[in-house]
């Protein structure tokens, strides 16, 4: 019997929590049926959230070069020790030292892509709202002149120059592996100039539970998510505003950066039956969802895999999306959900028109993306996937 693999995931949480920092003990604790796995986690907040301004360029050093983090890495391992490192993020706390603490130790380094901060200051391939590339093959000179991560010129130009001294230290020729959860991702990460053969497309698994299968129809349309640029919020309210959308209300669950420049939009327009309901816990998310007669997922920047399309499967509601990203790999058009170019507000009024048109149709779509999570997302295929990276990488 083979001997269980030896997994220490790392992991840098952002300031505000998000998907990915779920995926991530998702993703780890799931491993723990197939290999015994430690966490090694820092936190954003410890490096910029309490720090006052004469804190902010050690902060910043840090960022670029955190040596109590490596000595911290170097007890791990010397205790633990690791088969493998699996990095999830390690911007702005952990610093690029992590991949030469690896490299030094001949660590082999699995690195999980949740989106393109490898290449992007920001992480979106967006610059203020707008679909931006500029930066791709490591010259960020656009990403400092025009401020994209956290409005700061300042901010975009030191995470330039991060990035630029994790191309120096050639992270991507000595990464073992790469994972990315779509093609539109690891077809970005090509461009970067990863080699093709060392990226793995292992998407997220789902799990659906029987209880939350909704029979009723719902009425409404659902957004459910964080209330920020990328996430498309306002495309979404041009095209409810050119919409055949009868009584039906739109309802945007979530908070975030964007929510008082969309309620004033939305004030300003005179756009009508939009209810902004913020934050929704999960045990309440029940009550939108047997509200909701479909989900949309308007997100204008690639999305590596967004699972609220899962969810919205599982409770026996199509989706309506971005042909973009990820979502283009989960979505098959007109059989389990309907895909629209992304940004294009016309398009998508059109699509909610016809999916509110139609109950029949929008049953027999959620049942064919039911059927697709047990088909293409189970937990069992995503184990069998991760492990096969493994197995390319670890000696028998």
């Amino acid at each position: 019997m083979k001997p269980r693999r030896k997994v220490l995931q790392i992991f840098n949480r952002y300031l505000e929590y998000g998907g990915e920092q779920g995926s991530v003990f998702r993703i780890g604790d799931t491993l723990q049926q197939v290999a015994d796995v430690e966490y090694f986690t820092t936190s954003s907040e410890d490096l910029l959230g309490k720090r006052g301004i004469e804190d902010m360029a050690a902060a910043a050093a840090m960022s670029m070069h955190n040596p109590v983090i490596t000595r911290r890495l170097a007890r791990y391992q010397a205790v633990g020790r690791f088969d493998l490192w699996q990095i999830h993020n390690v911007f702005p706390a952990m610093s690029p030292s992590v991949y030469a603490a690896a490299f030094r130790r001949g660590i082999p380094v699995v690195q999980y892509l949740h989106n393109y901060r490898m290449s992007c200051t920001n992480g979106y391939f967006l610059n203020h709202g707008e679909t931006c590339t500029s930066c791709i093959r490591g010259n960020f000179t656009k990403a400092a002149v025009t401020g994209c991560w956290r409005d700061s010129r300042a901010a975009s130009g030191w995470m330039g120059l991060v990035l630029m001294r994790l191309r120096a230290l050639g992270v991507f020729r000595k990464v073992s592996a790469w994972v990315a959860l779509s093609r539109a991702q690891k077809d970005l990460h090509v461009r970067m100039g990863i080699p093709a053969d060392r990226i793995h497309i292992v998407p997220h698994f789902f799990e659906p539970a029987e209880e939350l299968r909704i029979a009723e129809p719902g009425r409404d349309v659902l957004f459910l998510g964080r209330l920020s640029k990328e996430k498309g919020a306002s495309v979404l309210l041009d095209a409810w505003k050119a919409a055949e959308t009868g009584q039906a209300r739109l309802l945007l669950a979530g908070d975030g950066p964007e929510g008082d420049a969309l309620r004033a939009k939305v004030a300003a327009e005179g756009i009508p039956r939009v209810e902004f309901l913020g934050f929704v816990s999960r045990d309440r998310q029940e009550e939108l969802w047997r509200r909701a007669a479909f989900s949309v997922v308007p997100s204008i920047w690639q999305d590596p895999l967004p699972t609220v399309v899962f969810e919205a499967w599982e409770r026996g509601r199509p989706a309506v999306v971005s042909d973009a990203g990820g979502l283009s790999d989960i979505v098959e058009q007109g059989v389990d959900g309907l895909k629209v170019p992304l940004g294009d507000a016309a398009e998508l009024a059109r699509a909610i028109t016809r999916m509110l048109s139609d109950a029949t149709v929008r049953t027999a779509m959620a049942e064919m993306g039911r059927l697709k999570l047990a088909t293409h997302y189970s937990k069992d295929l995503w184990i069998g996937r991760i492990n096969r990276v493994y197995d390319a990488i670890l000696p028998p």
